[in-house]
């Protein structure tokens, strides 16, 4: 199967890029397809999980745990604070043992003193989130044991990114999917509980066993909790960039939820979040897979502009295959969560146009993040403006013509982030060509 795949993208490439596949990108193929299946896999459970959960439950108790996964998405923000993105891109340029250790080491104290200190702030002013948010006290306090978490769980496998343990990463997605099923099978079915409850025990079960797992097995030898003041200093100028990035990520992909929460009905949350499941949460599991090599393999890369040109020539294919594919996938996932969630043809067709936008958007932006402080600029302002401009396009469109307004506020942003990425991109490639 492996021989197969790799055979026929080899042939894929020739015909759209008009050149033979060079040693580098063969390399990316072979890793990308060393974790494909498995990663293929996990997110096919994890999509049971959520077509399950949206069918017994119901939209209302699926908006409930929408919601707190939407609050926990801003929460966990300050206590990642871009370490992440910024450990993979450094700890994956050289395989020197004791560079890695140094890096990582360097990245789990600071993650884990940002941890501490956010959880405080949240209960000191407890009231003024809660207020922020419009949520219950309940779904607050759910939301910040989501976000440490979901902290712990990204920042393990990612730590696995950097150092190219691919296998082992495909392995811990696996490892996250089942125990996510099977404890919500045993909720459902076992207790007979039938409320948003068993999502978050089920999540909350699936990221705690992985992450411990990772650190205590694969990359316990990496992690000796020292503070390292170069790589403290390096990590925390490129990180910096990418919070700011990495905030802007969180409200254009949740601020949406928050909105239709707040004018509308938890209902609609749970209807909205259907439909996002079934087309930019497919695309984005498919790039996920996708980007688990692709990030790491392009920060190596030296002739970024090569790199550039080739995701403006694989760009016109996304856009006249990938849309038809996502548009399958959506209607058979919308007519398996069941009658409860009204068949919309509008609704279906602008999700799938905004999950080929999303998919082309991350290509560029992880591509200008492996470029260096520089990239993560433009992407930042790039990921600003998408933010700023999803706010106001939701508050406005949101209260007169409801879930359709959502999706056309994201579709105008980010056709507007991708042009400042692309535009701003090749200006400053073009510079340093010259």
């Amino acid at each position: 199967m492996k021989n197969f795949f790799s055979s026929f993208l080899t042939r894929l490439y020739k015909k759209i890029m008009g050149e033979e596949i060079g040693e580098n990108i063969k390399n990316f193929v072979e890793n990308l397809l060393e974790i494909g299946i498995s990663s293929f896999i996990s997110t096919g459970l994890v999509a049971i999980f959520n077509i399950l959960s949206g069918r017994i439950l119901g939209p209302n108790e699926y908006g409930k745990f929408t919601v707190v996964q939407s609050v926990a998405m801003f929460l966990y923000i300050p206590m990642l604070l871009g370490f992440s993105t910024a450990m993979v891109k450094y700890s994956s340029e050289k395989d020197d043992f004791y560079r890695q250790k140094e890096i990582i080491s360097t990245s789990y104290f600071i993650v884990t003193f940002l941890t501490f200190i956010s959880i405080l702030l949240y209960f000191i002013f407890k009231s003024q989130f809660i207020n922020l948010f419009s949520v219950s006290t309940e779904i607050f306090y759910f939301s910040i044991i989501f976000a440490v978490l979901f902290t712990l769980y990204i920042f393990t496998t990612d730590t696995l990114r950097g150092l190219f343990r691919m296998k082992m990463y495909a392995t811990s997605q696996i490892i996250y999917a089942v125990i996510l099923l099977l404890t919500f099978l045993f909720f459902i079915f076992g207790k007979n509980s039938f409320s948003f409850h068993s999502m978050l025990y089920s999540t909350f079960l699936s990221y705690a066993l992985t992450g411990v797992f990772l650190l205590f097995f694969p990359i316990r030898k990496y992690i000796c909790f020292t503070y390292n003041k170069f790589w403290g200093s390096q990590l925390t100028k490129y990180s910096i960039l990418a919070a700011i990035g990495g905030l802007s990520s969180s409200i254009y992909t949740n601020i949406d939820k928050v909105l239709i929460n707040k004018y509308m009905t938890t209902t609609d949350v749970g209807i909205y979040k259907a439909y996002y499941l079934a087309s930019i949460n497919m695309a984005g599991l498919f790039l996920r897979i996708f980007n688990v090599v692709y990030f790491p393999t392009v920060s190596k890369y030296q002739n970024k502009l090569a790199v550039f040109k080739k995701i403006n020539k694989i760009a016109p294919y996304l856009i006249v295959f990938g849309t038809p594919f996502i548009l399958f996938l959506e209607i058979i996932i919308i007519k398996l969560y069941g009658k409860k969630y009204p068949f919309d043809l509008l609704l279906i067709f602008l999700f799938g146009i905004v999950s080929i936008c999303v998919v082309i958007d991350s290509l560029y932006a992880w591509f200008l993040n492996s470029i260096g402080t520089i990239g993560v600029k433009i992407t930042v302002f790039a990921a600003a403006t998408l933010a700023i401009v999803n706010i106001g396009t939701n508050i406005l469109l949101i209260p007169s013509i409801g879930l359709i307004g959502a999706v056309i506020s994201a579709l105008i942003s980010f056709i507007v982030c991708i042009s400042i990425e692309v535009n701003l991109g090749k200006k400053y490639l073009n510079i340093i060509e010259k």
